[in-house]
C-alpha cells in the first residue's frame, strides 16, 4: 500500500473529512506540508472524478503560509516557494507575516511557542472565512502536517518536561477541526513519496540547528535511539497509542464517579473547583487527569504543567483547610473545607477601574442578585421550605423594610426557637463557607438582624409559626 492509500484509509477510520467541504491546510514549503497539500489535492480530485463536480466544489482547499520574518530572504524564498505550488496545483493561497521575535519578547513566550500561538490563530480564521463563504453546509477543517515521527519527538519532549503519563499521549490525530492526516506516517516514507511524484521541497535553515530543544531531539536523541534499535520510533508511538487509550479510560471514569452539580465552568477568570469526598473515589491517575483539566480552564493551557503541580493540588485534600500552593500561570489552589479551590491569583488578572472596584475602595458591597417580595394572607398550604431561593416569613415580626445585601461586622441571626443568636460569621464558619466567598454572601437583613442567608438558612425568629396572620414572600434571583 502506497502513501496515498494509507492516509486516505487513516483519514476514513479517524472521519477526517467526513461531511467536510473545505480544508484550510498550513503549508511552509517543507517535506512535510507539502506531501499533506499533494494527498489533499489528489483526494480532492478522486472526489471530483467520483461525483462529476468540479474540484473546488468537491473539496475547497486553502492554502495558508506563515511569514515568521526571522530568516530574511530565505523566509521570503519559502513563501514565493508555496505560492508558485499553490498556482500549479490550482489551490487558493495566502499569506500572513508576523514579527515573531519581536512577539516572543512582548509576551514572554519562546519564539516556539509565540509562532505556534500566531499560525493556529491564522489557521482558525481562515476556517471561520471559509466557513462563511459556504461549503454546502458541509464541515470546515485545518489540516497540519505532524507525522510519526512528529509524535515520538513530542512524547520524549513531555516526557523530559515531567508530564504525567497521560502525556505520553502526545499528538492527537483530531482536536476540534483540526485534523492530522499524516499522523501514522513517518518522514523517510514523506520523503520518498515526494521524490516518486517529482515534487521538490525546501528546508528551513533553523530545522539543522539545535538551537531549538525539539531540533535537539530530532537531530541528536532520535538518531541514537535509532542506533539501539531501528524500530525505536515505532515503539515510541506504541506508548502513546497506550497512553491515548488509557486517557479515554480516565475520562470514563471521570464522568462515571466524580460529578459535582454546578462545578462545569470554562470561564478563564472563574474559581475551579474539586469536591473532595468525590476525589478520593477516583484513581491516582483520573485525580492527576482532573487537576490537569481544571487548571487548563483557568489558564487556557496545559504546557508547562507538570507532574509536581499536580501532586501539589492533590496533597492538599489531605492537608487541613486554609492550607494553600502557589503553582504556574499565577493559579493558587487552596483548601476550603471540603473542596480545593483553585483560582488566578489577585495580582495576576487583569486590572481596570470597575464600579464594583470603587464600591470595594469605599467600603461599600453589593450582592450578585435581586430580591422581590409580596405581602400575603397567610394559609397553611402555602409551604415554602423546600424550596431554596423562596421563603416566607411572618411579616408582622419586622421591624424594618428587608433588603438585600453583603455580610456586616456586626450581622447576627437566630439560630434557635428560644431566641439563641450566633455571629454571622461564625455562622459562616460553622457552615464550611469559603472565607473568599463571605464578603459577597447574599443575604436578607432586618437592620443588623439577618432574617434570611439565601441558600443556606432562615432565621428562627422570623418563621411562620401557628398565630402568623400575614407573610412575606421572599424570592431572589441570581443576576
Amino acid at each position: 500500500m502506497g502513501l496515498y492509500e494509507s492516509v486516505t484509509e487513516y483519514m476514513k477510520q479517524a472521519g477526517m473529512l467526513t461531511d467536510v467541504g473545505g480544508v484550510v491546510v498550513g503549508v511552509s514549503g517543507g517535506a512535510d506540508s507539502v506531501a499533506l497539500l499533494r494527498v489533499l489535492c489528489q483526494c480532492r480530485d478522486t472526489i471530483s472524478l467520483q461525483k462529476g463536480v468540479k474540484p473546488a466544489d468537491a473539496l475547497k482547499i486553502n492554502v495558508i503560509h506563515i511569514n515568521h520574518m526571522i530568516r530574511g530572504e530565505e523566509a521570503d524564498r519559502d513563501e514565493r516557494f508555496v505560492q508558485d505550488l499553490c498556482q500549479r496545483l490550482d489551490v487558493s493561497f495566502k499569506v500572513y507575516r508576523e514579527d515573531i521575535p519581536k512577539m516572543a519578547r512582548d509576551q514572554h513566550l519562546s519564539e516556539e511557542e509565540a509562532g505556534r500561538i500566531f499560525r493556529y490563530q491564522c489557521f482558525e480564521k481562515e476556517a471561520d472565512l471559509l466557513s462563511k463563504e459556504g461549503t454546502d453546509a458541509r464541515e470546515v477543517r485545518i489540516a497540519v502536517a505532524h507525522n510519526k515521527d512528529d509524535l515520538a519527538e513530542t512524547v520524549l519532549f513531555n516526557m523530559i518536561r515531567g508530564s504525567s503519563l497521560l502525556g505520553l499521549s502526545g499528538i492527537k490525530p483530531v482536536v476540534g477541526r483540526i485534523i492530522r492526516p499524516l499522523l501514522m506516517t513517518s518522514r523517510a516514507e514523506i520523503e520518498d513519496y515526494l521524490k516518486e511524484l517529482g515534487q521538490d521541497y525546501i528546508t528551513d535553515s533553523t530545522n539543522l540547528t539545535t538551537d531549538y530543544t525539539r531540533n535537539k531531539i530530532r537531530l541528536s536523541i532520535i538518531p541514537q535511539l535509532r542506533e539501539i534499535n531501528g524500530s525505536a520510533v515505532d515503539h515510541i508511538v506504541e506508548v502513546a497509542q497506550d497512553a491515548s487509550r488509557l486517557n479515554q479510560d480516565i475520562a470514563a471514569e471521570i464522568s462515571a464517579h466524580y460529578y459535582v452539580e454546578n462545578n462545569s465552568t470554562t470561564d478563564r477568570e472563574a474559581n475551579q473547583e474539586i469536591h473532595i469526598p468525590s476525589f478520593r473515589t477516583l484513581s491516582t491517575l483520573a485525580k492527576g487527569e482532573l487537576v490537569l483539566s481544571k487548571m487548563e480552564k483557568l489558564s487556557g493551557r496545559r504546557k508547562d504543567i507538570t507532574r509536581e503541580h499536580i501532586r501539589s493540588v492533590c496533597a492538599l485534600a489531605d492537608m487541613e483547610s486554609g492550607k494553600s500552593v502557589d503553582l504556574i500561570y499565577g493559579i493558587q489552589a487552596r483548601r476550603s473545607y471540603d473542596t480545593i479551590v483553585l483560582s488566578i491569583k489577585s495580582n495576576n488578572k487583569k486590572t481596570s477601574i470597575t464600579q464594583e472596584q470603587t464600591m470595594e475602595k469605599s467600603g461599600e458591597s453589593q450582592p450578585t442578585g435581586t430580591i422581590t417580595t409580596e405581602i400575603i394572607p397567610y394559609d397553611a398550604s402555602l409551604d415554602l421550605s423546600k424550596k431554596e431561593y423562596t421563603k416566607l416569613i411572618d411579616c408582622d415580626k419586622i421591624n424594618f423594610v428587608p433588603v438585600l445585601r453583603t455580610p456586616q461586622p456586626d450581622d447576627f441571626i437566630v439560630v434557635s426557637g428560644e431566641g439563641g443568636s450566633k455571629k454571622l460569621s461564625r455562622f459562616f464558619t460553622h457552615s464550611k463557607v469559603d472565607r473568599e466567598k463571605r464578603e459577597s454572601f447574599p443575604v436578607v437583613a432586618d437592620g443588623d438582624e439577618i432574617i434570611w442567608v439565601v441558600g443556606l438558612r432562615l432565621s428562627e425568629r422570623y418563621k411562620v409559626t401557628g398565630s402568623t396572620k400575614r407573610v412575606m414572600r421572599i424570592t431572589y434571583t441570581e443576576k
